[in-house]
């Protein structure tokens, strides 16, 4: 597997394109799909200051359904589906997957193979366990992600599962996979925008979404992990780097700012709470 994301990261550069700027904007919606909860019984691992000790928090776990045009766009594919026999306890952490992404698309019509794209913030197990389920689809990724994994070592050491991507990265379908550098107007015309946010992982990104209605809205992947923690800019223990992460929330913040966005803290339950269940969406 190192040696076919070493090959992917040199011979995907075509495919690294964006589309062309002067792209007129379609009409874009935006599901919100349940995609597992995790209780936190100790979440001190959510700050390198010492903060949280003898807190308990639950999050979730959210991945969002996209609809450009005619293509339909999932960002982050949840938890794997061993954890559809939760609750299962590792550590201190509690975690349940109630309904796979395949089977909430059928609340819509729609089966796996008519996802175009698949996302995803970051390659830890509870943003991409379910990428497989899409291998007709082209996965869209940070290039310093990818060189993350390719590093066993290292990619061990932060979390980094290349297996959860083995219907990309591996043998033939290799080229449905788009690699991409920084922030990146998907379809050029300014409607998805990946905003790169290193120091959680080496290539972690957010989400800049414009909907005709609703307006902007940042889907923040894991800059943050719940509101408390965004206030007081707390960095988890196992980031890749604490320096990189304050300065990506800083950027993040700018960007939300700059454009008036709505912010939907992935993991935190309130904000989910906020956006419309299956089958209604915003636009």
């Amino acid at each position: 597997m190192q040696r076919l994301l070493s090959g992917l990261i040199f011979s995907a550069l075509a495919l690294s394109a964006t589309a062309p700027s002067q792209a007129a904007a379609p009409d874009v919606k935006m599901y919100r799909l349940d995609c597992g909860h995790m209780t936190l019984g100790d979440k001190t691992v959510f700050s390198d200051a010492g903060l949280y000790k003898g807190q308990s928090q639950d999050i979730v776990m959210s991945c969002y359904l996209i609809k450009h045009g005619e293509d339909w766009v999932l960002w982050d594919a949840g938890l794997p589906k061993k954890y559809l026999a939760g609750p299962v306890v590792e550590g201190t952490f509690k975690t349940r997957l109630d309904r796979t992404i395949v089977d909430q698309l059928g609340d819509l019509g729609l089966r796996a193979d008519d996802i175009d794209y698949v996302a995803v913030s970051h390659a830890h197990f509870d943003h991409s366990g379910q990428v497989n389920d899409f291998p007709k689809a082209t996965l869209i990724i940070q290039r310093s992600e990818l060189e993350a994994m390719a590093d066993t070592e290292n990619a061990t050491a932060h979390y980094m599962d290349a297996g959860l991507f083995s219907a990309h990265l591996a043998g033939n379908r290799r080229e449905r996979v788009r690699v991409i550098d920084g922030d990146v107007d998907l379809f050029g015309d300014g409607t998805l925008k990946t905003i790169q946010t290193p120091g959680h992982t080496p290539g972690s990104m957010a989400l800049l979404l414009k909907l005709g209605n609703a307006g902007y809205y940042v889907l923040s992947g894991d800059q943050w992990h719940f509101t408390e923690n965004y206030r007081r800019q707390q960095v988890p223990t196992w980031n890749y780097d604490h320096h990189q992460t304050i300065g990506s929330g800083k950027k993040l913040d700018d960007v939300i700012a700059a454009h008036h966005a709505t912010l939907v803290i992935q993991h935190e339950p309130a904000d989910n709470r906020k956006l419309p269940t299956l089958p209604r969406f915003l636009d």
